[in-house]
């Protein structure tokens, strides 16, 4: 069964432990080069959470702008060491000015939004002319480009991620109806994780709240998929099988500008 709320403000706590200093994040790169490229003065994060990805682009500029519905998430932005500028609101009113920005980006964040256009709309009023709103995140909609073994063993999780996330299509012709210029979408990330056998079982992105895709199911429905990994590990022992878990998803920036 899946929650129709995920409380960030209980998970908050634990959330960077889906960024480990293992992993080398192309997604940041792209943020940083595109930073560099409007010549960005003014950033601001729509979801910021807990500021892993605002604290990154203090490279660029110390005019870095946070906002996210939870305080909980807020309150873990303000151990990051780059100057956050945090408030609390949501993505489809958005309580700054017009024509501030420089860029504007969300990072695995819109399908949190609930009004997905509303959200571009926004973005776009704040941005100055020649500046960049970003999405960035996985399209569970490309049938066959992504696969991730949380989907094949969590009943669910799939069907909503295809009702949560918007298409990348969909977010371009957004862009398009917002006035933005250019709207197009690239692969900024490969993220290929390979678990053999019981290891799987030590992959933090497997925990309930590592992820929304997670922590969206209740107790019953998260224990119940665990089983079922548990269940296909013992069979490949009983077999002798070498079983892998695959993950291995693409991540887009889709991108637009301001005229």
């Amino acid at each position: 069964m899946e929650k129709d709320y995920l409380n960030y403000d209980k998970i908050a706590q634990h959330y960077n432990q889906r960024y480990p200093d293992s992993q080398t994040w192309e997604r940041g790169q792209a943020l940083l080069d595109l930073a560099r490229q409007v010549k960005a003065k003014t950033i601001l994060e729509v979801g910021s959470g807990t500021g892993f990805w605002l604290n990154l682009l203090g490279q660029v500029t110390d005019n870095l702008y946070g906002l996210d519905f939870s305080m909980g998430m807020l309150r873990q932005s303000q151990g990051q060491h780059a100057p956050l500028k945090l408030a609390r609101g949501t993505a489809i009113h958005l309580p700054l000015q017009s024509r501030s920005f420089d860029l504007v980006y969300c990072v695995d964040a819109i399908h949190h939004f609930g009004d997905h256009a509303a959200f571009v709309q926004e973005a776009a009023r704040l941005l100055k002319p020649g500046g960049a709103l970003a999405v960035i995140g996985h399209d569970p909609h490309d049938a066959g480009v992504s696969s991730w073994y949380i989907y094949d063993y969590f009943d669910t999780v799939y069907e909503t991620d295809r009702r949560r996330y918007p298409s990348s299509n969909a977010v371009q012709q957004w862009m398009e109806r917002a006035g933005l210029a250019h709207p197009s979408s690239q692969v900024v990330e490969n993220i290929r994780n390979i678990h053999v056998g019981e290891a799987v079982l030590n992959d933090p992105f497997l925990k309930h709240d590592a992820t929304s895709q997670l922590a969206l199911l209740d107790e019953a429905a998260y224990q119940a998929g665990l089983e079922r990994i548990r269940q296909a590990l013992a069979v490949a022992k009983e077999k002798e099988d070498r079983i892998v878990f695959h993950s291995e998803i693409r991540v887009k920036m889709i991108l637009g500008f301001k005229r």
